[in-house]
C-alpha cells in the first residue's frame, strides 16, 4: 500500500500546483480579474512605458513624452519660442469649417497668416484657391515654431514645418506617426482651454498621387485607407498636467497601395471642426497651424489587412490579502482536461485502496475528490452552480460563455414568463417616428461587399416626447430572473439584463430592452431563434452588443463590429421595421472611446457608402482608467495606443467627470449630424467596494447627483429638440443585484429583498 498512498499524494501535489498555475488565478477582493475595474491600493504597472512625472512649474524637458490620441498626456513644459502676431481672419470663411458660438473672436487684422505649401494647383495650398489658412497663429501650433506669410510659400519653403516625426509608411499597413501639438499659454480667460474648448487635428494624405485629398483607396486584400486620415481627433489641453504646453499625439491609420512620394497635410485648430464627408484640404480657421510635408510610402514585405492587432491582456501581479478568482484565456482547455485527469487518477486510486480495504487510503480519496470539485467549481465560476439551481424556460440555444458569465454585465442564469409584448411608444413614451422601408437587406456573409441595394430607412421628425417621469428610470438585472425581486418598490420603467428574450417578464407593465450580444465577427443569437424573438416582440428597442470597445466583454474592432451591425441592423428592420435600433454602449465617453467609435463609422463608411444608421444613441457612464495592462477598461480592440484617461480611484464618481463625458458625446453626436436622436446611458453605477472608500451614504449621494443631472441637464445647441433639448433621455442604474460588483446593489441576490439603496432608489422615484 506504500505505492497507493504515494500515488494519492502525487494526484494532491498535481491538484495543487495545477490550480495554482493560471495566469489570471489571484486577484484583489472584489476583483474580477478580467474586466479588473477594482484595483488595489497601489495598482500594478501595466506592460506600457511607464508614466512620466508631472513637470514642475518652469523646468523644461527636452523631448515631450509619447501620449495617446486622447488628450490625457505626459508633457513638455514652457517653449522656448512662440511666435508673436496675430493676424485676422478672412471675411471669407469657407463653410467646410464649423465653429461653435464659443470660439474666440479674432483680435486687430494683420496682413500675415500661416498656410500650407504643398503644390497648388494639385492641391489647394494659395489664398486665390482657398487653401487652408489660419489668422491668429500665436497661441497653438505644431512643432516648436510656425510661419507668417501672405499666402502659400510653394512649394515645400516652410521653415517650419517641424510639428510631425514621420515614421517609416509601408503599403496597406497601418501607419503610425507622432505629431508635436504645442500651446503659447494656458491662463489667459479670453482663450480658455477646458472641456468646451478643445483642440481639433485633421490629417489628410494623398494615397493615391492624384493630386487631391478626396476619396478613399483600396488594398487588394480588402483594406481600404481614407485619403481624410485623421478627422477632427479632440485634443483637451485642460487635463494636461500643471505648467505643460506642448504633447506628443501618436497616431495611426491605414495606408494606401501606391509606392513613392505623396503630399499629406496636418492642420490643428482652436474649437473648429472641419464638417462633411469629405474634406480636401480648403477653408479659413482663426486659429491654430496647418504643415504639408512631403512623405514617402515604401512597399510592404508582406501587405497585411488587418487593423491593429489586439491587445494583450497582461498578468495581474500577485497581491497581499488574495482570492480566487476565475480567468478565460488558453489555460482553461488545458485546466478542464488536467482536472479530469486528476479525477481519473484518484477514483482508480480508491477501487484498488477498496478492494485491498485499506480504509485510510479510501477516506483520504473521498476528501481528494471532493476538494478537486468543490475547487473546479470556484476556479470555473460561482455562477455554474446556479445556473442549475435556477432554470427556466426561454433559454437561449447559445449557451453563456465563460467570459460572459464572469463580466459584470454578465447573464447569470436563464428565466422568464409570458407577457405582452412591448411597443415603440413603451419605449420611449411617444410614438415611434414612421418609418418608411424602401429596399430589403439580405444578411452579410461572412465578407461583406459593398451592397448593390443599400436599405434606406427614412425616419420622420421626431415628435416631442411625453414621457412619463417614472419611464426615464432603469435598471440592469444581472442576477436573473427579474421577478424574485419585488422591483414595484422601485417605480421604474425599463431594464435591460443583457441578453433577448421571446417572452420578457414585464413586471408593473415596465419595458424590456432586448440586447443582441457581439463576439468579435460573430453575434448570438442569430438565425431563426433571433428571427423568433424579432416578431415575438414587435416596436422594441433593440441594443447591438455590449461595451464591444472592452476586450472582456464584447470585445470588437470597428471594422468586426461595422460588419455586424449592418447584418443584424438590416435583419431587424427587414422582420419588423418598427423596431428602435440603439448602438451598443462604449464604457465612457472618452477621447479615446469616442476615437474608437469615429473608427467604426469610417469603417461602415468605408464598407457600405454611408453612415452608419442608428435609431437610439448608447453609451455608459463608468469613470474607470484606460491603461493597458492596468485595473479599469483597457484600450479597446484595434487601436495601438497604452494609455488614456488615467482616471483614480477616488475619481469614480467624480460628477464633473461625469457631466464632462455626457456633454462630450453630445458634442460628438452633434458634429456628426446625429443631435436629433434620443440618447440612452444603459449602464452606469460605482463598481468600486465599500473598502476602497465607496460606503453606502456616498454611494447613495453620487446615485442621486445623477438622477438630479439627468433630470435636469439640457442644452439649447447639443440637447434632444425633442425632449425639451434634454442631454439624456433614459438611463439604467447598475445594478439591481450583482455577485461580482455588489455596491451598487438595489437587492439582495442571496435573499431577494431590497436594499437601502434600493429604498434610496424608489424614495427620489415616487417623489419625482
Amino acid at each position: 500500500m506504500n505505492r497507493g498512498r504515494l500515488g494519492l499524494l502525487l494526484v494532491a501535489g498535481l491538484a495543487v500546483c495545477l490550480l495554482s498555475s493560471s495566469p489570471r488565478m489571484w486577484a484583489a477582493p472584489g476583483m474580477d480579474p478580467l474586466r479588473q475595474t477594482v484595483p488595489t491600493r497601489t495598482p500594478t504597472p501595466g506592460p506600457g512605458p511607464p508614466t512620466s512625472p508631472t513637470p514642475t512649474e518652469g523646468v523644461v524637458e527636452d523631448t515631450p513624452a509619447p501620449l495617446p490620441p486622447t488628450a490625457t498626456h505626459t508633457l513638455t513644459a514652457e517653449p522656448t519660442a512662440s511666435p508673436t502676431s496675430a493676424p485676422a481672419l478672412s471675411p471669407t470663411a469657407s463653410p467646410s469649417v464649423v465653429a461653435p458660438p464659443t470660439t474666440a473672436a479674432s483680435p486687430t487684422p494683420m496682413p500675415v497668416w500661416d498656410f500650407g505649401d504643398a503644390p497648388d494647383p494639385a492641391h489647394f495650398s494659395l489664398l486665390a484657391r482657398d487653401g487652408a489658412r489660419h489668422s491668429v497663429v500665436e497661441y497653438e501650433w505644431l512643432g516648436e515654431a510656425v510661419d507668417e506669410e501672405q499666402d502659400s510659400r510653394q512649394i515645400d519653403q516652410d521653415l517650419h514645418d517641424d510639428g510631425v516625426e514621420m515614421g517609416e509608411l509601408m503599403t496597406c499597413t497601418e501607419a503610425s506617426l507622432e505629431v508635436k501639438v504645442t500651446i503659447q499659454r494656458r491662463d489667459d480667460v479670453e482663450h480658455p482651454y477646458d472641456g468646451e474648448h478643445l483642440l481639433y487635428l485633421n490629417v489628410l494624405v494623398d494615397w493615391d498621387g492624384d493630386g487631391s485629398w478626396a476619396g478613399r483607396v483600396s488594398c487588394p486584400e480588402g483594406m481600404v485607407a481614407s485619403e481624410w486620415a485623421v478627422r477632427n481627433l479632440p485634443i483637451d489641453v485642460s487635463l494636461w498636467p500643471d505648467g505643460a504646453t506642448s504633447a506628443l499625439v501618436p497616431l495611426q491609420f491605414p495606408t494606401g497601395p501606391r509606392v513613392g512620394n505623396t503630399w499629406a497635410r496636418f492642420t490643428v485648430s482652436y474649437g473648429e471642426v472641419v464638417s462633411g464627408d469629405d474634406w480636401d484640404g480648403r477653408g479659413a480657421f482663426t486659429f491654430g497651424e496647418t504643415e504639408d510635408h512631403l512623405v514617402t510610402i515604401s512597399l510592404a514585405p508582406t501587405p497585411t489587412v488587418e487593423e491593429a492587432s489586439r491587445p494583450t491582456v497582461a498578468t495581474p501581479t500577485p497581491v497581499a490579502g488574495v482570492g480566487l478568482a476565475m480567468g478565460t484565456s488558453l489555460w482553461q482547455p488545458v485546466l478542464c482536461f488536467g482536472v479530469g485527469l486528476l479525477l481519473g487518477i484518484a477514483v482508480v486510486t480508491l477501487l484498488v485502496a477498496a478492494k485491498r480495504r485499506d480504509w485510510r487510503i479510501l477516506t483520504g480519496g473521498l476528501i481528494l475528490i471532493v476538494l478537486l470539485l468543490v475547487g473546479g467549481c470556484l476556479y470555473y465560476g460561482p455562477n455554474v452552480a446556479r445556473s442549475f439551481l435556477i432554470p427556466g424556460p426561454g433559454s437561449p440555444t447559445t449557451q453563456p460563455t465563460p467570459r460572459e458569465r464572469l463580466i459584470p454585465t454578465a447573464t447569470q442564469t436563464e428565466a422568464a414568463s409570458a407577457q405582452p409584448a412591448g411597443t415603440a411608444t413603451e419605449v420611449f413614451g411617444s410614438p415611434a417616428p414612421d418609418l418608411t422601408v424602401v429596399s430589403t437587406i439580405q444578411a452579410a456573409g461572412p465578407e461583406p461587399q459593398r451592397p448593390t441595394a443599400t436599405p434606406q430607412f427614412v425616419v420622420a421628425t421626431p415628435a416631442p416626447v411625453a414621457m412619463a417621469v417614472s419611464d426615464r428610470f432603469g435598471f440592469g438585472v444581472a442576477v436573473r430572473p427579474v421577478g424574485r425581486y419585488a422591483v414595484d418598490q422601485l417605480h421604474a420603467g425599463w431594464y435591460v439584463n443583457w441578453t433577448t428574450d421571446s417572452k420578457p417578464l414585464r413586471p408593473g407593465g415596465m419595458e424590456y430592452a432586448q440586447m443582441i450580444r457581439v463576439q468579435g465577427s460573430s453575434y448570438h443569437p442569430n438565425g431563426q431563434d433571433l428571427e423568433t424573438v424579432i416578431r415575438s416582440n414587435p416596436g422594441s428597442l433593440w441594443i447591438v452588443g455590449n461595451e464591444p470597445d472592452v476586450i472582456w466583454q464584447d470585445d470588437s474592432t470597428p471594422a468586426e463590429y461595422a460588419r455586424v451591425y449592418h447584418e443584424v441592423y438590416g435583419l431587424l428592420k427587414s422582420v419588423d421595421p418598427t423596431c428602435q435600433v440603439a448602438i451598443g454602449g462604449v464604457s465612457q465617453a472618452t477621447p479615446l472611446r469616442l476615437r474608437y467609435l469615429d473608427m467604426i463609422l469610417e469603417a461602415y463608411r468605408d464598407l457600405y457608402g454611408e453612415m452608419i444608421p442608428v435609431d437610439v444613441w448608447n453609451v455608459h457612464g463608468f469613470i474607470l482608467r484606460e491603461e493597458r495592462g492596468s485595473w479599469g477598461v483597457e484600450i479597446p480592440p484595434g487601436l495601438s495606443v497604452d494609455q488614456g484617461r488615467l482616471f483614480e480611484i477616488d475619481e469614480h464618481d467624480d460628477m464633473e467627470i461625469f457631466d464632462e463625458q455626457i456633454m462630450a458625446f453630445r458634442r460628438w453626436m452633434k458634429e456628426r449630424g446625429e443631435r436629433n436622436k434620443p440618447l440612452i446611458v444603459s449602464e452606469y453605477g460605482i463598481l468600486m467596494p465599500e473598502e476602497y472608500g465607496f460606503p453606502y451614504e456616498k454611494v447613495r449621494e453620487f446615485m442621486y447627483a445623477t438622477f438630479d443631472y439627468f433630470m435636469t441637464a439640457t442644452d439649447h445647441s447639443l440637447g434632444y429638440p425633442a425632449d425639451g433639448n434634454r442631454l439624456v433621455q433614459r438611463w439604467a442604474w447598475y445594478s439591481l443585484s450583482d455577485t461580482n460588483y455588489p455596491t451598487g446593489n438595489l437587492f439582495d441576490p442571496d435573499t431577494g429583498r431590497i436594499t437601502p439603496l434600493g429604498l434610496a432608489y424608489g424614495s427620489y422615484t415616487a417623489s419625482h
